[in-house]
């Protein structure tokens, strides 16, 4: 058999393993199955050690590092805990509830990978809906979709965007990022607080508090007490926003010509260390960082290594042409179409790994640095469209596994009637502002 054949019997035989995991919703850990992937690209000499090497992208997994161990920091330090009960109280009406949180979950995804998010607010929100007697789902369903949509406008929101700021080429990620996304996103929190305010809210929460059921106390955003010894016990209060303040500036600053143009991923691993080496319960940090994750990303990157070894590459962008515009990038058609395949392709392979192929596919066809539409198109649609269906995201199926822990089963009916005109609505904005200046 030829390189390409095994290359491409690994390929179907690994993403038909992840499409049967996606629907039966049970199987081994999706990091496991691409270790098994890059071992028998490995075994069968289709990508050699030294080439399997090179393809594992070092700033990716440093980055993911850094934002897992302030996600734990953080949690451990009980921001989240105390961010639901601030949004709870809120709340004029049990609906509102679902607006505010919407946002705040949304707007905390720019800034913290959104399946950390996921990770730590499904037990808060169904510890909420219980004590204040409410349905669970609709909290739940409210966590999918803010996360998602407000995971889209920075490379910190979640992997598939970091994967296109570290690997499209792009000379300025940070600022593209927020350039093209942050205000088609900032609208889509609004639009989507409301959507879930008006759709879930209204109808399984309700207007009114009814008998046996109390609005929350309101408390302060920042609650009093002694600030020094509260940020001296957990050191992340004051490192976290002090690293984002700084990957902000250096990215902006640096696009400019301002500053020094620092990789955002030297910033954040060195705001992660520098956690870990001052917080007492480092071991703890450690053992709660999210490592499936970063061994799925490593066999990520080999099985990829392996694709374009093999020709697999190449000939997928034969099959898959785009309609170029003529100054370069793409034309409306070609970025509707791009956008339009993205939505749907996630829905059998997950996010993660169709932006890993697209990133190879797009770069066989001619697509680099100097076309960050492109690029900012594949990345908001992979994303967007984690809210078409449970399969399309990570998060999603974190907030599943989760909720059914707690007795929680969320159905993926509901879901997708909801978040089917979530998706066309959220999606229509960004390619919107992304036809602008086309």
């Amino acid at each position: 058999m030829s390189s390409f054949e095994i290359a491409l019997g690994i390929l179907v035989v690994l993403y038909g393993a992840v499409v049967i995991r996606q629907v039966i919703s049970r199987g081994p850990p999706l990091w496991s199955l691409f270790l098994v992937a890059a071992l028998a690209l490995l075994v069968t000499e289709t990508l050699p050690g030294s080439e399997a090497l090179g393809s594992v992208s070092a700033p990716v997994l440093l980055f993911l590092f850094g934002m897992f161990v302030f996600g734990v920091a953080l949690d451990e330090a009980g921001v989240l805990a105390h961010l639901a009960r601030y949004l709870a109280g809120r709340g004029r009406t049990p609906a509102d509830l679902l607006f505010y949180l919407f946002l705040a979950m949304g707007l905390l995804s720019t800034v913290l990978v959104n399946d950390a998010i996921a990770v730590l607010g499904t037990p808060l929100l169904i510890g909420l809906a219980r004590r204040i007697q409410k349905p669970v789902a609709p909290f739940l369903l409210t966590l999918a979709y803010s996360v998602t949509v407000g995971s889209v406008p920075t490379p910190m929101g979640n992997p598939q965007n970091l994967l296109v700021a570290l690997e499209s080429g792009l000379p300025h990620p940070l600022t593209t990022f927020l350039v093209y996304l942050l205000a088609p996103t900032l609208v889509n929190l609004l639009l989507g607080g409301l959507f879930v305010r008006h759709y879930l809210g209204r109808k399984h929460l309700g207007l009114q508090w009814s008998h046996g059921s109390e609005p929350p106390p309101r408390i302060p955003f920042f609650p009093g007490g002694d600030w020094p010894r509260r940020i001296r016990s957990h050191p992340s209060l004051f490192l976290f926003p002090a690293t984002m303040a700084v990957g902000l500036a250096t990215g902006v600053g640096g696009a400019a010509g301002l500053l020094p143009s620092v990789p955002l991923y030297q910033v954040v691993l060195a705001g992660g260390l520098i956690t870990l080496l001052l917080e007492s319960h480092r071991v703890t940090l450690l053992k709660k960082v999210d490592w499936g994750t970063l061994l799925l990303f490593v066999g990520l990157f080999v099985v990829m290594g392996g694709m374009v070894a093999g020709g697999v590459v190449a000939r997928l962008a034969d099959l898959v042409p785009l309609a170029p515009a003529p100054g370069g990038g793409l034309s409306a058609t070609g970025l509707l179409s791009l956008m339009g395949s993205t939505l749907g392709a996630v829905q059998i392979f997950s996010n993660v790994p169709w932006v890993a192929l697209s990133l190879h596919i797009l770069q066989a066809q001619g697509f680099g640095g100097g076309n960050p539409r492109v690029w900012m198109a594949l990345a908001a649609s992979a994303t967007l469209g984690g809210n078409l269906t449970f399969l399309g995201a990570a998060s999603n199926l974190i907030i599943v596994n989760q909720a059914e822990r707690e007795k929680v089963r969320l159905r993926l009916g509901e879901f997708v009637r909801y978040g089917v005109p979530l998706t066309a609505l959220t999606t229509a904005v960004v390619l919107g502002f992304l036809l602008v200046g086309l």
